[in-house]
């Protein structure tokens, strides 16, 4: 596959890039989606998904080899009764893997994958999350493979996703991993969710999108509204706590920029300048907002110790606050759990005469370990899983019939009778993992108008992050990053998140981040940076975004 290295051009890339976002673009959430347009390698779009055929058999020595794939999160109840539905379709369609599926719980998925890495545990396929621990950092420390070779043996597969999304897999000018292509990232990041009729019953008839005051005095009416009417206290959350307040970096004046979510060290303007967002203004003002918070009672205590799915378990019962996290659907959630009638939810996002930001080509991959000893098994699986609507209803939603009914029009439905007593599914595998935009599918249970506005959402004032397209190779700063890592989480997050007042502490913990190595973690970063700009000079003129 000869023109997969061209992939790695951003020239090729970029040169699609304005026409992409003008044309397409679309988010989503859970397992569903109405069928959306594909996207081909040429960066066109079709109605339709590629007509693939069968998935490849190439690499067939006639053994069945394993296929481990590591995920964040756990098994749902009857997982061996689907996972072997799709064991049973895979043998039957001749493709010689096994597949398997390690969970890793959120509250000690950081730890536990690090060990896994560091200690070379087989297995075959990784989800690499960029805003967790991204694509850089993971084949930085040779934990993945680069898969340019392997890959000209799968053409179907590669030509499922624009030149875009496969700039996204690049580093050190090799394509790492494969795109998760579950939604499109041409929308803004810097969004909240709400429920709308607590607002308008607290006497804001809209969200007051233009003042940040109004905003957390809508945030403490509503919250004492919520305690009397569930008996939970509700609060501001970020998706992770490595988040930074995008939602605030709208209403400042420098912006436009976007600050790097893994680490958030990384703030960087349009015109290309890096900046330290930790000794930034921006920083200063994010945590006065969240210490305003936190002071009064908008943020929970221990947000930094509380498992994570403790915010999602509170939101099903319709205790949340305005909030980088959620969807709009969960309006139907809370009434399908509570006694609630009537409750609405919608997304809403600070100045919206703004434009949005494009900081990414493609957020969620798939990567190769490099501790497998038949690599092949993970890209066959990859390759199977996208040739059709059938392996992937049959991966993430069951066997049809026993598990799920479809619906038509991208809808599906559950009977209660697979569920379980706490209303989650019995068989159900996250497509933000493994999923693909033509075959996704939406819970009709679930499903509400303002999701599918929200999934659907396609940005025509939008700009382009300078280094959207641009990975960070950390293999020179590996023990900085270490250090930066663990110090951050001591030193910076009690001040991001407002238990503690910016002024009195802010010295102490960039002390401590230099100590830990961030200006030579800067100066590698700006010195790459800059190579990429050399290299592209395309790239500034992209970061201008749309004419409007």
């Amino acid at each position: 596959m000869k023109n997969l290295k061209k992939i790695a051009a951003l020239l090729l890339a970029m040169a699609l890039v304005l026409s992409l976002f003008a044309a397409c673009g679309n988010d989503s959430g859970s397992s569903g989606s109405s069928t959306p347009e594909s996207s081909t390698a040429s960066g066109e779009s079709s109605e339709e998904a590629p007509e693939s055929s069968e998935a490849s058999t190439s690499g067939d020595d006639g053994e069945i080899h394993p296929m481990r794939i590591v995920q964040p999160g756990n098994l749902p109840d009857e997982y061996e009764q689907g996972i072997a539905a799709v064991n049973e379709k895979l043998k039957a369609d001749g493709v010689n893997i096994e597949v398997s599926v390690q969970r890793i719980p959120w509250d000690s998925y950081a730890e536990k994958l690090n060990l896994m890495l560091t200690t070379g545990e087989e297995f075959e396929l990784l989800h690499v999350m960029q805003d967790v621990k991204n694509l850089s950092s993971i084949a930085g420390m040779g934990a993945i493979i680069p898969l340019d070779d392997l890959l000209e043996k799968y053409p179907d597969l590669v030509g499922r996703f624009t030149e875009n999304e496969w700039l996204g897999a690049v580093y050190a000018g090799d394509h790492y991993a494969v795109p998760c292509s579950w939604r499109s990232f041409e929308n803004t990041m810097s969004y909240m969710n709400l429920r709308t009729d607590v607002m308008k019953k607290v006497g804001y008839e809209e969200f007051p999108a233009d003042s940040v005051e109004d905003v957390l005095d809508l945030m403490k009416k509503s919250q004492d509204y919520i305690l009397e009417e569930t008996g939970i206290k509700a609060y501001n959350w970020f998706h992770q706590n490595q988040d930074t307040a995008h939602w605030l970096h709208r209403t400042y004046d420098t912006y436009p920029f976007y600050v790097e979510n893994s680490l958030g060290i990384i703030l960087a303007r349009q015109d290309g300048t890096i900046d330290s967002f930790y000794e930034s203004e921006e920083f200063k003002k994010d945590c006065e907002t969240y210490y305003k918070m936190y002071q009064e009672g908008l943020v929970n205590p221990d947000v930094l110790n509380i498992d994570h799915s403790a915010m999602y378990d509170e939101a099903k019962l319709g205790a949340f606050l305005p909030s980088q996290t959620f969807d709009p659907s969960e309006a139907k959630i809370i009434m399908q759990n509570t006694d609630l009638k009537d409750v609405t939810a919608d997304w809403v996002k600070m100045c919206p005469e703004k434009p949005e930001m494009v900081y990414t080509f493609v957020q969620n991959l798939n990567a190769i370990s490099s501790t497998s000893e038949n690599p092949e098994s993970g890209l066959k699986f990859l390759d199977w899983l996208y040739s059709s609507q059938e392996n992937h209803d049959l991966f993430h939603l069951g066997t049809e019939g026993k598990y799920f009914t479809d619906e038509g029009t991208g809808m599906f439905s559950r009977t209660d009778e697979m569920k379980n007593e706490n209303g989650d599914a019995l068989y159900q595998l996250d497509t933000w993992m493994t999923g693909y935009m033509p075959y996704m599918r939406y819970d009709a249970a679930t499903t509400t108008d303002e999701y599918l506005d929200y999934m659907n959402y396609k940005a025509d004032n939008y700009v382009v992050s300078p280094i959207a397209g641009f990975l960070f190779d950390s293999s020179n700063v590996t023990t900085e990053l270490t250090n930066l890592q663990t110090e951050i989480i001591a030193s910076i997050y009690p001040i991001k998140i407002g238990m503690v007042p910016y002024e009195e502490n802010i010295d102490a913990a960039i002390e401590k981040l230099k100590a830990a190595g961030l200006d030579k973690y800067l100066e590698e970063y700006r010195t790459q940076f800059a190579k990429y700009l050399e290299d592209n000079p395309d790239v500034m003129e992209i970061a201008k975004g749309s004419t409007k």
